[in-house]
């Protein structure tokens, strides 16, 4: 089953929530029509842009802001490509799964492909939502120390972190704590 209304929508892709044939809840993120064409035409006039201004100024020609666009435009295409994002999300999984009252939702590769990716479902509250979080009876210390702890071991010791931890990426189980 595949609920047609996305919960979540971004400018690149929109996620719905589906159920698979043995009821498991999933959350199957689907890029949106064209967006490949449509980024590759603004990535092409912002790398323009920067030609004409490298063209026209010493100091510019100097940070060699061709070379920046350049790069800016591989890492916004190799986000494009889901399989990059489950390569990273399954890295870490990997990483997270010694730390206490942290998970990293499971990626379903069988069911998700460049455009399509399949995670498991998690439910909870969104990280900023302190009242529910004590009308749980969860201790916010904790999740506090559990999520300082995580951030800390994925910069200091992984060298590889969640790049993008805002409130609408992280969610608290409020029947177990977990982050």
């Amino acid at each position: 089953y595949f609920e047609e209304q996305p919960f979540a929508a971004a400018s690149t892709a929109q996620v719905h929530k589906a159920t698979l044939a043995d009821g498991t809840l999933v959350a199957v993120k689907v890029q949106r029509p064209d967006i490949i064409a449509k980024t590759k035409a603004d990535l092409a006039i912002i790398q323009n842009v920067a030609r004409v201004l490298q063209g026209r100024s010493k100091t510019v020609a100097q940070i060699d802001l061709i070379g920046i666009t350049r790069q800016f435009a591989i890492g916004v295409m190799d986000e494009l490509d889901y399989r990059n994002e489950s390569y990273h999300t399954r890295r870490l999984a990997d990483n997270m799964k010694t730390m206490p009252g942290i998970h990293v939702p499971a990626i379903y590769l069988d069911l998700s492909s460049a455009r399509v990716l399949t995670e498991e479902f998690v439910v909870g509250v969104k990280l900023t939502k302190t009242q529910a979080i004590e009308a749980a009876g969860l201790d916010r210390d904790v999740l506090a120390n559990n999520f300082l702890a995580a951030i800390i071991k994925q910069i200091l010791v992984d060298g590889f972190f969640h790049a993008d931890p805002h409130p609408g990426n992280l969610f608290v189980d409020t029947s177990t704590g977990v982050i």
